[in-house]
């Protein structure tokens, strides 16, 4: 099934984050990056598509 998802950076403070898009390998294989975000300030968002082996990482930076 496939989600649309949207990540904002909803808080005021400085701090940033970055939301990375990665895809599993073949069979279970090992994953790659294949795009990153970057939210530097709040309000900013990002709309992103989400599968069985395409998901997303969120961090601070």
């Amino acid at each position: 099934m496939t989600k649309s998802i949207r990540v904002e950076n909803a808080d005021n403070s400085n701090h940033k984050v970055v939301v990375q898009v990665w895809e599993r390998g073949p069979e279970g294989g090992h994953a790659k990056m294949l795009t990153e975000h970057r939210l530097d300030y709040p309000t900013s968002m990002v709309e992103k598509t989400i599968w069985k082996d395409h998901f997303l990482v969120i961090k601070e930076v």
